[in-house]
C-alpha cells in the first residue's frame, strides 16, 4: 500500500468513528409519544347493546348525527386481537362524524426540523353484507388554522374486505408530518350508515422523531360554568321538530317571547325514538331501555334524578296534568294521561313503593299550591302537560298543536315567572321536546333556557351541540348533585346560555345608506351565530315574516358586513335580520320609508 493510500485509510477510518457515535447518538433521541388520542378505544363510553341508541362520546366532539357506543358483547364479531370492551357506531340518526383536536405546538421545533413521521392506526369493521363504513382521517393545521401537507386516512374496510362477515380489520396509515403543523384534527366519519353499520376501535395516532415529547393526554369531564340554583322548573313537551317551533312564531307566541327572555338552543337533539327513553336519559344519564318500550313495560332499577335530590337533602316533585290524586296510575281523570310523561314511574324505587311515589308525583293542580311560597317550592320540579296539552295527540307539531302547546305553557308558566321561587330567589326554567315529529336526522329539537335574576342570557340562540345528556348535565350542576353515567358525566353542560360566558352579544340591523329606491343595511351577529343562509327580508311595514312572502331578500356573508336592496317601490317597509333560513329574528325589525 502507497503512503498516500494509507494516508486515505487512516482518514476514512477517522470520519467513520467520529460519524459512529453521533449516527448512535441520534437513533438514541427518535422517542415515540403515546396514543394522542383521547379514549381512542370507546370505552370511557357508557357503552350500550342497543343499536339504535345515541350516547356521550367522551373526548370527541360530535359535528352531525348522533352516534352511539356500543358494547363488544352486542353482536359477534371476529377480531385482529384480543376484543376490546367498546366500539364506537353510527347510531340511527344518519351518517355523522365526530372530531377530536391534537395540539403538537409544544413539538414544532421538531416538526419543522423534519423528519418527525406519524401512525394513524385503528380496528375498522362492519355488519354483514350492509355497506356502512368508517373513514378515519387527520388534516394537519398550522397555526393560522390552515391546512398543511397531505392528510393522512385509514384503508376503509368494506362488506367485500370483510367476505360479508360481522368483522373487524385492522388498518394503520404513517407518514412525515408536514412542516408548520401545529394541530392535527382526527375524524370519524360514518358513511352509508342507514342500518347502524361501520364501527370503529381501538383508534391511536403517535408521533416519532428526535427531540418530540409530548404528554399523553388525559380524559377531563367538560368544565361547567352554570351557576348554583335553588329551584329548577324542567317541561317535555312531545313530538315537534325544531322547525315547527321556529317557523311558525304566530301559532307560537309565548315560546317565543320565552326564546327573548332567555337562551335558545339552536343545536339541540334528542337522543332516540320514541319518547319514554329520552326522558330517561335527562333523569338518570342513560335510555336503559332497548328497543320501542313505554311504561309499565320500562322497570329501571338505577339511580335517578329523585334520588341523589333526597341524597342531598333537597326536594321533587313531578306535576302531571290529568293525574289527579298523588300516584294514579290509571286515566279516569284525563283520558289523555299518561302516567310517563314524567320519567320517574319508569324507576321501580318509585313505581315499588306507593308511599314513595304518593309523596312525590302529584296533579299539576298541585303546582299551584307549591308556588305560594319559597319554601314550598322544589328544588326540582318535573312538570308535563297530559298527551293533549304536550302537542302528540293534538296533532305533532302542527299548526293546531303548536297553538295547544303554546296556550298550556302561557297557562303554566306564567304563575312560575309570577311566584317568590322565580322573583325572590334564583330559579332555572328548562323548556324542551321529547323528540322530533318527523323523525328527521339528527332528533334536531327546540330547547329554551329561562333565569330569574339575570342569570341567563336573554335573547341569544347557541349552536353549540346539545343533547338530553347536556340537560340532564346542566340540571346536576344547576342543584349540585352528582351524574349517573359516563353519558351525562361528559356531557357537554349549557354554559354558554350563563350571562358572565360571552354570549350575550346582540345581533345589529341598521340603513347605512339609501338613495331612491336603493337602500343598504349593515348588519352583524356573533359568531357562533354565524350561517351561510342568515338572510335579510324586506316586508311591508306590519307584516309579519312568516305569514307572507317578503318584497325582497338576500342572504348574508360573514358575521357582518352590507347588502344593499334595489329597486324598491314606495311604502314603508319593515326590514329583519333572520337566521338559518328560518324566521328566528337576530335583528329587527327595523323600519324605514322609500319616496
Amino acid at each position: 500500500m502507497s503512503r498516500l493510500s494509507r494516508i486515505v485509510a487512516y482518514l476514512a477510518a477517522l470520519a467513520i468513528s467520529l460519524l459512529l457515535p453521533w449516527h448512535a447518538a441520534t437513533a438514541q433521541a427518535l422517542t415515540t409519544t403515546g396514543n394522542l388520542i383521547v379514549d381512542g378505544s370507546a370505552n370511557a363510553g357508557y357503552c350500550t347493546t342497543d343499536w339504535t341508541a345515541a350516547t356521550t362520546m367522551p373526548g370527541w366532539t360530535v359535528n352531525a348525527s348522533s352516534p352511539d357506543v356500543i358494547c363488544s358483547s352486542a353482536g359477534g364479531f371476529s377480531w385482529p386481537g384480543t376484543a376490546p370492551g367498546a366500539f364506537f357506531a353510527p347510531g340511527n340518526q344518519g351518517d355523522g362524524a365526530m372530531t377530536q383536536t391534537i395540539s403538537v405546538s409544544a413539538a414544532a421545533s421538531a416538526i419543522n426540523a423534519g423528519g418527525v413521521t406519524y401512525n394513524l392506526s385503528g380496528w375498522l369493521g362492519g355488519w354483514g353484507s350492509y355497506a356502512g363504513y368508517t373513514a378515519v382521517t387527520a388534516t394537519f393545521y398550522n397555526s393560522a388554522g390552515g391546512a398543511v401537507g397531505t392528510a393522512a386516512s385509514l384503508p376503509a374496510v368494506t362488506a367485500a374486505n370483510r367476505s360479508d362477515k360481522n368483522a373487524f380489520l385492522a388498518r394503520s396509515a404513517t407518514g412525515t408530518v408536514p412542516a408548520g403543523t401545529t394541530a392535527i384534527v382526527v375524524q370519524v366519519a360514518f358513511v352509508d350508515s342507514s342500518d347502524e353499520a361501520g364501527y370503529a376501535a381501538n383508534l391511536s395516532f403517535t408521533l416519532t422523531g428526535s427531540g418530540v415529547s409530548l404528554p399523553t393526554p388525559s380524559l377531563t369531564a367538560p368544565a361547567s360554568s352554570v351557576p348554583a340554583f335553588q329551584h329548577v322548573f324542567t317541561i317535555m313537551m312531545e313530538n315537534t321538530d325544531y322547525s315547527q317551533v321556529m317557523e311558525n312564531p304566530s301559532d307560537t307566541p309565548f315560546m317565543h317571547s320565552l326564546m327573548a327572555q332567555g337562551t335558545l338552543l339552536a343545536n339541540m337533539h334528542a337522543v332516540y325514538h320514541p319518547s319514554d327513553e329520552n326522558y330517561m336519559a335527562v333523569a338518570g344519564g342513560d335510555t336503559y331501555a332497548v328497543g320501542a318500550e313505554y311504561y309499565p313495560t320500562i322497570k329501571d332499577p338505577n339511580r335517578n334524578l329523585g334520588d341523589e335530590l333526597i341524597g342531598a337533602g333537597k326536594t321533587w316533585k313531578a306535576y302531571e296534568q290529568g293525574m289527579g290524586t298523588p300516584c294514579n296510575l290509571s286515566d279516569t281523570n284525563d283520558s289523555y294521561y299518561e302516567p310517563d310523561d314524567a320519567p320517574f314511574i319508569n324507576y321501580t324505587d318509585v313505581s315499588g313503593n306507593t308511599g314513595y311515589c304518593q309523596q312525590h308525583l302529584f296533579d299539576t293542580s298541585q303546582l299551584t299550591t307549591d308556588l305560594q311560597s319559597a319554601s314550598t317550592t322544589p328544588s326540582l320540579s318535573w312538570i308535563a302537560a297530559d298527551d293533549y296539552y304536550d302537542g302528540e295527540s293534538s296533532g305533532n307539531g302542527s299548526a293546531t298543536s303548536l297553538q295547544v302547546q303554546d296556550g298550556w305553557l302561557k297557562q303554566t308558566i306564567t304563575p312560575i315567572l309570577q311566584s317568590p321561587a322565580w322573583t325572590t330567589q334564583k330559579s332555572l326554567l328548562i323548556l324542551t321536546w321529547d323528540e322530533s315529529d318527523s323523525q328527521q336526522p339528527d332528533n334536531h329539537i327546540a330547547t329554551i333556557l329561562v333565569g330569574s335574576q339575570g342569570t341567563v342570557n336573554a335573547g341569544y340562540v347557541s349552536n353549540v351541540r346539545h343533547d338530553d345528556y347536556s340537560i340532564g348535565s346542566t340540571i346536576e350542576h344547576a342543584l349540585g348533585i352528582g351524574a349517573f353515567t359516563s353519558n351525562d358525566t361528559y356531557g357537554q353542560p349549557v354554559n354558554e346560555a350563563f350571562t358572565g360566558q360571552g354570549g350575550n352579544v346582540p345581533s345589529t340591523l341598521a340603513v347605512s345608506a339609501q338613495g331612491g329606491s336603493s337602500v343598504t343595511f349593515s348588519y352583524s351577529t356573533q359568531d357562533s351565530l354565524e350561517t351561510s343562509t342568515n338572510w335579510i327580508g324586506i316586508y311591508p311595514a306590519g307584516d309579519i315574516p312568516d305569514q307572507v312572502g317578503s318584497t325582497q331578500w338576500q342572504y348574508t356573508a360573514g358575521p357582518g358586513g352590507s347588502v344593499t336592496f334595489t329597486g324598491l317601490a314606495a311604502g314603508t317597509y319593515y326590514a329583519y335580520y333572520l337566521y338559518d333560513d328560518g324566521y328566528t329574528a337576530l335583528a329587527g325589525p327595523v323600519s324605514f320609508s322609500v319616496s
